[in-house]
């Protein structure tokens, strides 16, 4: 810090680390002075609106210059990221990151590098971009006893969804997606779940003091959804949503899933790229948090808010570390989550089959909730509800279902948000 001015280092000049410099030049002096004084690239040849005075593909550069205050990091992917950001913790420097790859991956790891080495992290924008979430979550709410996190926390397939409820099939509405810029050309991550399960990990670990192994935390994405599970939504009075569940009231539970869920349910108006997170605790009831949670604005405008609060730490001549939570439970396999399903069967039209199918659940402990039976002939369909039962429960039901000769094609199971 020189004059009261912070020395500022950039790791990425892409869509967002273009957003955050204009940002970061433009911010008022009189909040704080900030000064740009590198920025990391890959091709130093690139044409940029930034000086090339500034500009290197050297990390070292960084690094090794101890007149640079903090550094903003937004590469995208864990490497080399993630030793970036362990170097610069280990150095002392403020560290201001939008990555959930490497917060996912290396979460408690880069907190116990800063609090070693006092230096700052912050990484509000790894989670929902322009919601702030996280900080009430660390600060605000420290002091409360959470027992559920619910959040949209991916604007791809949360914009998807909303299309198709309006109408599009799957296949346009991921087009339109990508023509908007909303989808990779490659949206694997987006429309499988991924993505939001990289989030559910972060918020698991600021909420409940754990970080699920991606083999713990069950992800399932919206390829397979269809504008007949829609329809069937608006007919049952829900919607459908990609959803991460983050549960302790009996025992620790995260996940990532397609949910129908009523539409009276705050979570059911986000629509759109919109991003929302619900909090439950004993004393809070429920808190909602929505907004913009994707594009380069929003980001850069959590990544500004981070730089803000690191360049109050670094003022004060304080530290900053996230302290976590204590853990408090046990962690409870998905297989025994309670869960109520929602299964279109297309079967043949003969008598019995609905008793055959019933005595399938029965045998299994699984109660039926609503059964409605449409069509005739090879059109036959049965559409199913169940009560709230454990995964294994109901996945041994569906297997067993789907072997009986009367049935054709379990058409679509979805879970239901209870």
């Amino acid at each position: 810090m020189e004059n009261n001015t912070f020395n500022v280092a950039v790791l990425g000049a892409g869509n967002i680390g273009s957003a955050v410099i204009a940002r970061l030049m433009d911010l008022d002096k009189g909040i704080v002075g900030l000064n740009v004084k590198k920025v990391l690239v890959k091709d130093k040849g690139k044409k940029r609106d930034i000086s090339e005075d500034i500009i290197t593909d050297n990390f070292d550069d960084i690094l090794n210059d101890d007149s640079i205050d903090l550094v903003i990091e937004v590469l995208g992917g864990i490497d080399p990221g993630k030793d970036y950001l362990r170097a610069l913790l280990s150095k002392g420097k403020a560290v201001i990151t939008a990555n959930k790859d490497i917060i996912a991956d290396a979460g408690i790891e880069l907190i116990q590098t800063a609090k070693e080495n006092n230096a700052c992290l912050y990484f509000e924008a790894a989670v929902a971009a322009g919601i702030p979430v996280l900080k009430p979550l660390i600060e605000s709410l420290r002091g409360e006893e959470l027992s559920k996190v619910l959040g949209i926390i991916n604007g791809t397939s949360n914009y998807m969804l909303t299309a198709m409820e309006e109408g599009s099939s799957y296949e346009d509405a991921l087009s339109t997606a990508q023509e908007l810029g909303y989808a990779e050309p490659d949206p694997t991550n987006d429309v499988e779940g991924i993505d939001a399960k990289y989030k559910a990990v972060i918020l698991s670990l600021l909420c409940f003091g754990v970080s699920p192994s991606s083999e713990e935390l069950f992800t399932d994405g919206i390829s397979g959804i269809t504008k007949e599970d829609f329809e069937w939504a608006s007919r049952l009075g829900k919607t459908i949503k990609l959803v991460a569940q983050i549960d302790n009231k009996n025992g620790f539970n995260a996940r990532v899933h397609p949910v129908l869920i009523d539409t009276k349910h705050p979570l059911a108006a986000i629509r759109g790229a919109l991003n929302a997170v619900v909090v439950e605790g004993e004393n809070i009831n429920q808190l909602v948090f929505s907004g913009p949670g994707a594009g380069a604005e929003p980001t850069a405008s959590a990544i500004i808010g981070d730089v803000l609060s690191a360049c109050h730490q670094l003022s004060s001549d304080q530290t900053n570390w996230y302290p976590l939570r204590e853990f408090k439970g046990e962690m409870k396999s998905f297989e025994d989550v309670q869960s109520s399903m929602f299964i279109r069967l297309s079967v043949s039209d003969e008598p019995g089959v609905l008793a055959k199918i019933s005595g399938t659940f029965g045998e299994n402990n699984v109660s039926i909730e609503s059964v409605i039976q449409e069509g005739r002939g090879d059109k036959a369909e049965l559409v199913l509800v169940t009560h709230e039962a454990p995964e294994k429960d109901i996945k041994n039901s569906i297997d067993q279902i789907s072997a009986l000769d009367s049935v054709t094609t379990v058409t679509s199971t979805l879970r239901v948000y209870v």
